[in-house]
C-alpha cells in the first residue's frame, strides 16, 4: 500500500475513533473556561489570545468536537510541509508519528489552542517554502505565510517565535537579500503583526501582566529544582524516547546547516521552538507547544536517520511504541478531566434551590479557584442568569490575579451610585449590591482550611456537605453556607 493511502486510511480510523470518544466525554474545566470567555468577549483574556473563545463561540455545543477535526487538519498540514522540503513517503510516515505523541493525541480530545495553533503554524512554514523556492509570484507566498502565521498568533502567541527563525532563514541565502524578497519578508511580518494588533493593545491596558507573566528581573531568574519536574513533564508528553531523539538530531544538524539548505531549514526553523523551551524548563515553567512547533521537522529528520539503519523499522517502533503507551495513559487522564463535574454541579443546584427556598433571596455562588468555577457554571448555565458581564459562579475575591476571573466583575466590587451608601461617609458615592446576601462556597478544602477571605468577609460560614472528588482529584468537595455578606475589611 502506498505510504499516501496508508496515512489517508490512518486518519479516517483515528478522526473517526476521536470523533466517538470526545462525544463520551464531559466537559473539562478548561473547555468551561474557553466557553465562559466567549460569553464575555474581549480582544485577548489573561490566558492567551482570543481565538479559541471566539471559535468556542462561534460553534457553540459542537466545539467540543472540534478537535478531532483540528488533530486532522495538523496531520495534513504536516504531510504537505514535508512533503514539499522531502517527499511523500517520508511525509506520510512523519505525519503518523506525529499523530503517535502523547501531547497531541491529548490535546486531539480536548478544545484549546494548541491543535488550532500548530495546523496554521505548519501552513505557515509550508508557504514559506514556496515563497523562498518561487522564481515568481513569490509576494503572494508570502502574504499566504504572513496571513497563515497571524492566524497562529490568534490562538497562540508563542506561534511568533517562528517568524524571526523564517526571516534569518531567507536571508541566510545571498539571493533571497534582493529587494523584491526583503519587501516580502516585510509582508510577511506585517500581516501578523496587525492581527495581532488588537490584542497587545488589550495587554497594553493591562500593564502588560498577562503576557509578561513577570519582570525584566524574572528574565534571568532560574529554578533548577522545577527543571527536573518540567524535564519530567517534556519526557512523558513527547515520550522519554523520542524527546531526547529530537533534541539529538536538531543538535546533529548544526553542522550540515551552512551546506545544505534543507538542513538549515530544519535547524534554524526549530531554533525558537527548542531554545525557548529548554528556556522555560530551566525556570521550571513547561512549554510543551514551543517544542511541538519543531516536532514536524525534527520527526522527519529522525525517520529519516532510521531508515538509513539496518532494521530501521524495529527501530521505529521501539521508539515511536513507548509514545502510544503514554498517549493512553493520557487519554486516560484527559477522560477523568471531565468526571464527577455534572453530579457535583446537580448537588450544588439542588442546595442553591433548598437554600433560597429558606429566605435566602439573592443568593450567589463561590468557588475556591477558577477551574472550579468554570465547569460549575457550565453545567449550571441554563440555572442561574449573572448579570451582564459577569461569570456565573464567581472566584473567592483576592488581590492575586492569574486568570480572567481577577478582570471580570466579582462580588467584592462596588458600584457607581447616585447616594452614598453612608451618610457620614461622603467621599466613597460606591455601593456593594452583594451586602447582606448569602453564597455557596465550594471548594476542595475543610472546614479547617477555608481561606481568610471567605471567613472575614462573611457574618458566619457554616459546613453543609461533602461531595466525591471530581475532575480525576481524589479530594472530595465541600459546600458551604456563608451567610450575610459585609465584605472584606480593609
Amino acid at each position: 500500500m502506498r505510504a499516501g493511502k496508508l496515512l489517508i486510511l490512518a486518519l479516517v480510523l483515528l478522526t473517526a475513533t476521536r470523533l466517538g470518544l470526545v462525544s463520551l466525554e464531559e466537559v473539562s474545566p478548561a473547555e468551561a473556561y474557553y466557553d465562559l470567555c466567549a460569553k464575555i468577549p474581549a480582544a485577548a483574556y489573561f490566558d492567551g489570545p482570543a481565538g479559541t473563545a471566539a471559535l468556542t463561540g462561534a460553534l457553540g455545543n459542537f466545539s467540543r468536537f472540534s478537535a478531532p477535526l483540528w488533530a486532522l487538519a495538523a496531520t495534513l498540514a504536516c504531510f504537505q510541509l514535508i512533503r514539499r522540503i522531502g517527499d511523500e513517503r517520508r511525509a506520510a510516515w512523519t505525519a503518523l508519528a506525529l499523530n503517535a505523541l502523547p501531547i497531541f493525541n491529548v490535546e486531539a480530545l480536548r478544545a484549546g489552542p494548541l491543535l488550532p495553533a500548530l495546523t496554521f503554524a505548519l501552513l505557515a512554514l509550508d508557504f514559506s517554502w514556496r515563497a523562498f523556492a518561487a522564481e515568481r509570484r513569490g509576494l503572494l507566498w508570502w502574504l499566504a505565510a504572513g496571513l497563515a502565521l497571524g492566524l497562529a498568533t490568534c490562538f497562540a502567541y508563542a506561534a511568533w517565535a517562528l517568524a524571526p527563525a523564517i526571516v534569518l532563514f531567507t536571508l541566510c541565502s545571498a539571493k533571497h537579500r534582493r529587494a523584491d524578497d526583503v519587501f516580502g519578508l516585510l509582508v510577511f511580518l506585517f500581516v501578523p503583526a496587525f492581527m495581532l494588533a488588537p490584542a497587545l493593545v488589550w495587554n497594553a491596558s493591562q500593564d502588560w501582566i498577562p503576557l509578561a507573566g513577570g519582570t525584566w528581573q524574572t528574565l534571568w531568574q532560574f529554578d533548577f529544582s522545577g527543571f527536573f519536574v518540567t524535564l519530567a513533564q517534556l519526557l512523558s508528553a513527547f515520550s522519554p524516547l523520542v524527546f531526547p531523539a529530537l533534541l539529538v538530531v536538531w543538535v546533529a544538524a548544526f553542522r550540515g546547516a551552512q551546506a545544505h539548505v534543507r538542513v538549515r531549514f530544519l535547524f534554524l526553523i526549530a531554533l525558537p521552538g527548542v531554545g525557548l523551551c529548554l528556556y522555560f524548563a530551566l525556570r521550571g515553567q513547561y512549554a510543551g507547544f514551543l517544542f511541538l512547533l519543531a516536532a514536524p521537522l525534527l520527526i522527519d529528520k529522525v525517520l529519516t536517520v532510521i531508515s538509513s539503519r539496518s532494521r530501521g523499522r524495529v527501530l521505529a517502533w521501539v521508539m515511536f511504541l513507548p509514545a502510544v503507551v503514554f498517549s493512553v495513559f493520557g487519554l486516560i487522564g484527559s477522560f477523568r478531566a471531565g468526571e464527577g463535574w455534572k453530579e457535583a454541579a446537580g448537588e450544588v443546584r439542588n442546595l442553591f434551590l433548598e437554600k433560597s427556598a429558606e429566605g435566602g433571596e439573592g443568593l450567589f455562588l463561590i468557588a475556591g479557584d477558577a477551574p472550579i468555577a468554570a465547569v460549575l457554571g457550565y453545567h449550571l448555565r441554563d440555572d442561574l442568569i449573572p448579570p451582564a458581564g459577569h461569570p456565573t459562579v464567581y472566584v473567592a475575591e483576592s488581590q492575586d490575579i492569574s486568570n480572567q476571573f481577577g478582570l471580570w466583575p466579582g462580588y467584592g466590587d462596588f458600584v457607581d451610585a447616585v447616594q452614598p451608601a453612608d451618610e457620614f461617609f461622603t467621599e466613597q458615592k460606591g455601593e456593594n449590591p452583594f451586602m447582606g446576601r448569602n453564597a455557596l462556597y465550594l471548594s476542595r478544602e475543610s472546614a479547617n482550611d477555608v481561606p481568610q477571605a471567605i471567613k472575614a468577609a462573611f457574618e458566619s460560614v457554616t459546613f453543609l456537605k461533602s461531595l466525591p472528588g471530581a475532575g480525576g482529584d481524589p479530594e472530595p468537595l465541600y459546600i458551604y453556607l456563608c451567610v450575610n455578606y459585609q465584605t472584606l475589611p480593609l
